[in-house]
């Protein structure tokens, strides 16, 4: 949210967060040369190291999605996936109970 604010670009209080969370992972020695500085959390960077943070976490489907890469990331035995699936299709069940629910383009 910091980087978004801060129209895309990492500033320090962005980095320092990223790195406290990521220094846990390494010895000292080996954060050293794995610390962020703000020329290199880039968002693509950011998304990466979400993924690596969260990798069972379930958080990967919405964090492409929030990230604009939904429809253009491979990851893990997954293929890009059409723009459609972004939203998940409504329930028949609430459409039935609901008569000014429509369903979710693709569905």
């Amino acid at each position: 949210a910091i980087m978004r604010k801060n129209g895309n670009i990492a500033n320090a209080e962005a980095v320092q967060l990223i790195n406290d969370c990521k220094k846990r992972a390494y010895t000292t020695a080996d954060f050293a040369t794995r610390a962020y500085t703000p020329a290199t959390l880039t968002m693509d960077e950011l998304l990466a190291e979400r993924g690596r943070e969260f990798i069972f976490e379930g958080m990967r489907r919405d964090d492409l999605i929030r990230f604009g890469k939904f429809t253009t990331a491979t990851w893990w035995d997954h293929a890009p996936t059409a723009a459609t699936r972004a939203l998940y299709p409504i329930p028949q069940q609430q459409r039935d109970l609901n008569a000014n629910l429509t369903q979710n383009p693709g569905y």
